[in-house]
Order: structure tokens, then sequence, then C-alpha cells
């Protein structure tokens, strides 16, 4: 298993920083340090490739996310909670955008198999803000859940084009509508996830 993840390591690197059609397999071969045969008997194909490491992607994701929201109590922290996660891996050297808004781009919307792996990590990003926010909301939670979901996708293209700190005018006047503190987002800590 070690060369699989030493395979899939490198080509989450180098698809996060150079996009999907600029990396091509020789490459992350041999960075990884393997043989053709190796990379594969692992990954018949790039597109095999490509599917796992955004599966591995979204796992990693939503796990540290998840954790991040766990951690506090009310819906009012839970929620800022979302959002102070995003403003620290926009912080982090590992940032370089949304991988799966990349992979639906490069990927013109096929396969299918990879736009609906980048489908199902908006939806359940959505679906975890609508939990957090079901409790206070009741019926409008679905439609406040997509703002929120549309926002941090904005918020991650933003933090991409113009750096960390172009997300904080939006977060000044979005913070008030959903009644949030509209302190500075917390860039403190390390997003360890987003390490390939």
């Amino acid at each position: 298993m070690a060369k699989r993840d030493d395979i899939l390591a490198t080509a989450t690197r180098l698809f996060g920083e150079h996009g999907y059609h600029a990396v091509g397999v020789d490459r992350i071969r041999d960075e990884a340090e393997v043989s053709k045969m190796t990379l594969y008997h692992h990954f018949p194909g790039k597109e095999a490739l490509v599917e796992a490491v955004l599966e591995q992607r979204h796992e990693r994701f939503m796990t540290s996310l998840n954790a991040a929201v766990e951690s506090e109590r009310t819906v009012e922290a839970r929620l800022r909670a979302v959002f102070d996660w995003h403003a620290r891996w926009f912080s982090s050297e590992h940032f370089h955008g949304c991988m799966f808004i990349k992979a639906t781009e490069e990927y013109a919307r096929k396969p299918v198999s990879l736009l609906a792996l980048s489908q199902r990590h908006k939806v359940e990003v959505k679906a975890l803000v609508e939990e957090i926010l079901a409790e206070q909301e009741g019926t409008a939670a679905p439609r406040l859940a997509r703002l929120v979901q549309v926002t941090l996708d904005g918020l991650i293209a933003n933090a991409y084009l113009f750096g960390p700190d172009a997300v904080d005018d939006a977060w000044a006047a979005l913070a008030p509508l959903l009644e949030l503190d509209a302190r500075p987002l917390d860039r403190e800590g390390e997003a360890h996830w987003a390490q390939s």
C-alpha cells in the first residue's frame, strides 16, 4: 500500500498545484519514484488516478471540517467554525483552490464519474451546513445552506485569485446576515488535512 499512497500523495500535490491536464502520468511516476508498471497496477489510467485523488481529498476535507464543527456547542459557534476552518485553509501553503471545481472544468463535465464526485463533495458540504442551521432556521435551512455553500465556493475562488485576505470584506458583509459575530476570521492554525 505504501507505493499506492506515494502515488496518490504525489498526484494530489501536482494536480493541486498545476491542474490535471498539465500533469502527465510520467511526471507523477518520476516524482513518486515508482515504475510505470507499479503506477498502472494501482491505477489503470489517469482518470482512475484523478478519481482516487478526489475521493481521498473529499474524505480528508470532510473529516477535518466535521471535527472542527463538532468541537463547538452552539449553532453560531458551529457555523462560525465552518468559516474559520476555510480561512485557515486559505492561509495554508497547501491551498491551491478547489480541486473539485478544477476537475469539473478541466474535464468538461466528462467522464460523469468525475462530475459525480465533485457534486457529491458540494452536496455533503451543504448537508453539513444545513444540519447546523436546521435547529435554528427550520424550513429556511436548506435555502440558507445553499447560500452558504455557494458563498464558500466564491470565497475559495477569491482567496485563490487574490490571496487569503480577499475574503475579509465578503465575510464582514455575510456575518450579520447569518447573525454571526463579524470579528475577523480566525486564520491561526494549520490545515494539515490538505497536505498531500
